[in-house]
């Protein structure tokens, strides 16, 4: 699908969708060190508190501070809009940007079905305007010295790759996953669950350095531990187009040992791996024959950090990709497409483990 390739005006007029946990911590302080590029002139959020909040922090004047997201788009002066709302509600959001002529940045997933994914694609294709998904862990800089030097073909084709995130949430999940306001990310109504809001990154992290897309998919996704009426594990098994494998673990009701805890993946090809575990001190390992592991140097991570927190690292990556793309007019780094061939992914796995069977992914 082509985009509109218009450069737009430095710095980017943005409104913002959705003032609560994600935007406050992961995407303002980015905005923030990110001035000629982005300024955020409006908000919008149901909760008055949220815009108060968000409004005083980032200097947007009270009659930019909008309840409905419609209405800031109907009469903010804006450029882009970035949808930081929870996952039930980005269709209609990105639909209706779409539909007012806006660039749009969007938080994963870019929709909670095939269906609303296919509707944003065409709504965005309609309207010809730019549409990107935030894949921020492709953006880190470990990530992107890993990428880097297997395009270089310093290891030889992968051949098998490993994503993994385990946790235990804690004892009380099921009262506190209740209340919406608090944890929407473990319910039905809101698209939450264990796949969709955790093993989403492992997945395109994993496929991206396996550089061969996945094409068929087995897994068990389940509800094991939590009263909840979304899954809390997923253990998924990929074949790539290629031939090579890989696996994505993710649970919400397992404890991690130390030596695999956090949020990692890894790639293992004829001449040496890769492994990127994000959010540690040494967060790059290469495996060589007659050097076993050592620890990689990734340029950019100590910059990345000093923005104040882990979660910051790729966020600003991305932030700082997609915004200078769009004022210089190129297409988005994280496409449509790419975002719903994640989700693919990951609709395969979940008819995988009710019908017992490998799913391909078309």
């Amino acid at each position: 699908m082509a985009q509109r390739t218009v450069p737009l005006k430095k710095p980017i007029r943005l409104g913002l969708i959705g003032c609560g946990g994600i935007a406050r911590l992961n995407h303002i302080p980015v905005y923030q060190a990110l001035p000629d590029l982005v300024q955020v002139v409006a908000l919008a959020d149901l909760l008055p508190d949220n815009l108060a909040r968000m409004g005083e922090l980032l200097g947007v004047p009270a009659n930019q501070r909008y309840q409905d997201y419609r209405t800031l788009l109907a009469k903010a002066d804006l450029d882009a809009v970035m949808i930081a709302t929870p996952h039930s509600a980005h269709a209609e959001q990105v639909i209706a940007a779409a539909e007012a002529g806006m660039a749009i940045i969007s938080e994963k997933p870019m929709a909670t079905s095939l269906d609303e994914a296919d509707a944003i694609l065409a709504a965005v294709e309609r309207a010809n305007v730019p549409y990107a998904v935030v894949h921020n862990l492709l953006f880190t800089p470990p990530m992107q010295t890993a990428l880097a030097e297997l395009r270089a073909d310093k290891l030889g084709q992968p051949h098998m790759g490993r994503g993994q995130l385990l946790a235990l949430k804690p004892a009380d999940l099921s009262a506190n996953y209740r209340d919406p306001a608090q944890a929407w990310r473990a319910t039905k109504a809101a698209g939450g669950g264990c796949i969709i809001d955790t093993s989403y990154h492992e997945i395109y992290s994993v496929e991206a350095l396996m550089g061969s897309p996945i094409r068929y998919v087995e897994g068990r996704v389940k509800t094991m531990l939590f009263d909840i009426d979304v899954d809390d594990l997923a253990l998924m098994l990929f074949e790539h187009e290629n031939g090579a494998v890989s696996t994505v673990s993710a649970s919400w009701c397992a404890p991690a040992m130390a030596a695999e805890s956090g949020r990692w993946c890894e790639v293992h090809a004829a001449h040496g791996s890769l492994r990127v575990h994000h959010r540690k001190d040494e967060p790059l390992w290469r495996y060589q024959r007659d050097g076993g592991w050592t620890s990689m140097d990734a340029p950019g991570q100590a910059e990345a950090i000093a923005l104040g927190a882990p979660g910051l690292v790729g966020h600003a990556g991305f932030f700082a990709a997609t915004f200078t793309a769009l004022a210089n007019g190129d297409t988005m780094p994280v496409t449509g497409e790419m975002a719903r061939h994640n989700l693919a992914i990951i609709e395969a796995a979940r008819r995988a483990s009710d019908e017992r069977r490998a799913i391909e992914v078309t």
